[in-house]
């Protein structure tokens, strides 16, 4: 099939609640939402053959909720005659906003106020991006990234980053950037654990996309950042300029290559969507409650962070107790593919390492291939074999909160069981698998 394409595009802010509790950096932390340092917005892509339209909704938040993606998808699916399959949900991972539902335990108590904002939000811009759809030429290139703003998360001698941003840029007949999409991986977490609402450095690119009329509508994808955080600094005065500068190089270099791009199609629109069941090892209630002795014993002693060894003993035993009254601790998360002629999307309900993303992109049958994280859900890290095998016990990590433990074994964080090591290789089979139903 062949023919033109049309592709429509909205963008609304979604107010906060005052007071709203925001997500990440640590359990517990009560951060409290006291204002808007920069807004929060939620934005959609449709791409319609004809035949069959898909729905991109990409929103400033630390993730998407599976339960919450699930029933929006059948209500949008319903409202707009969509197939579900093709509607995609995913976050910016900005740990600066409220959360939908929360990832881990404690780590950002879910706003029922600002999920009806979101819901409204969303429904609103898929229907006037619908209502806008026009023929569109894409055209995708690579933005090599010139200087350091991320560095690797891990204790090994592979200090590796993504080397480039990826993007597409839907133009009109009259050359007019309607929508630019731009992939990287990288988290968002430059402006720290203030208590003001702010969408990252990727809300300061899209920001600045716009100011320097780069695009009509701004697109961030957020890539399998897993083990890359952005260049760390301290102080809040450090934070902002920090903030300034990575977004400046980012946008400079995404705006000097996006002239060296070649024209791809978007013709056919498919997608799959299935749930999978991930590879977790069992829950022996014993082995938690012993491990949750020995963090109290730390705990008790002073060694290490007594908070997080206390958080982590009262998960432990949290899961013995789930356990010991037969839960059934099967991971089930849903994997999509969503293709649009060359382009194609992976994406991966949870944080991915780099290396994931970079093997489905190097092995996907289609020219332009990109990979997403913490899409349509958060089932935690997905960690590479490497860092399995450098963490074989859960008393490797002296801290118990930073890399090894809290990427291998915070599973409890989130009343979940423990990934197998092979998580990493399961998750590019399945969607390569899933990625053949398209072909």
């Amino acid at each position: 099939m062949s023919g033109p394409v049309l592709v429509g595009a909205a963008e609304k802010v979604i107010d906060v609640p005052l007071f709203a509790e925001l997500g990440g950096y640590g359990p517990f932390r009560g951060r409290r939402n006291i204002g808007v340092r920069d807004p929060l917005y939620c934005r959609v892509l449709t791409v319609n053959d004809g035949c069959r339209r898909n729905v991109i909704v990409i929103t400033d938040m630390i993730a998407s909720s599976q339960l919450h993606s699930r029933i929006l998808r059948m209500e949008l699916a319903e409202e707009f005659a969509l197939f579900p399959e093709g509607i995609m949900f995913a976050a910016t991972h900005t740990h600066s906003g409220p959360c939908l539902a929360s990832c881990d335990v404690g780590y950002g108590e879910p706003n029922g106020e600002f999920a009806e904002n979101w819901r409204a939000a969303v429904k609103a811009c898929v229907r006037e991006a619908i209502a806008n759809e026009e023929v569109v030429r894409a055209f995708s290139g690579k933005a090599p990234i010139r200087k350091p703003l991320g560095s690797r998360r891990t204790m090994g001698g592979d200090k590796h980053t993504d080397p480039h941003s990826r993007f597409v840029k839907f133009c009109r007949e009259d050359g007019s950037v309607k929508v630019l999409l731009h992939n990287h991986a990288m988290h968002g977490v430059v402006f720290g654990p203030q208590l003001y609402v702010s969408a990252d450095w990727m809300g300061d690119v899209n920001r600045k996309i716009k100011e320097r009329k780069m695009a009509e509508m701004p697109l961030f994808l957020y890539g399998t950042a897993g083990d890359v955080n952005v260049i760390w600094t301290h102080s809040r005065e450090e934070r902002d300029q920090n903030l300034e500068w990575i977004s400046e190089s980012y946008t400079n270099d995404l705006q000097e290559a996006l002239d060296d791009c070649e024209e791809i199609p978007l013709c056919e629109v498919k997608s799959v969507l299935r749930s999978v069941e991930l590879p977790t090892e069992k829950v022996d209630p014993a082995e938690y409650r012993a491990i949750a002795g020995e963090l109290l014993k730390k705990a008790e002693k002073g060694l290490g962070d007594v908070k997080l060894l206390n958080f982590i003993h009262d998960r432990m035993i949290e899961m013995a107790v789930m356990a010991e009254r037969g839960h059934d601790f099967r991971a089930i998360s849903d994997f999509q593919i969503i293709r649009m002629g060359e382009l194609e999307i992976f994406a991966i309900p949870g944080e991915a390492f780099l290396v994931i993303g970079e093997e489905l992109m190097e092995k996907a049958s289609v020219k332009f291939p990109l990979a997403l994280s913490v899409a349509n859900g958060d089932r935690g890290y997905f960690p590479d074999k490497e860092m399995f095998a450098r963490y074989p016990s859960v008393y490797d990590s002296d801290d118990f909160g930073a890399f090894g433990f809290y990427e291998v074994w915070f599973g409890p964080g989130q009343l979940r069981a423990k990934f197998k090591p092979e998580i990493s290789s399961f998750i590019v089979e399945k969607l390569l698998e899933l990625e053949k139903e398209l072909n």
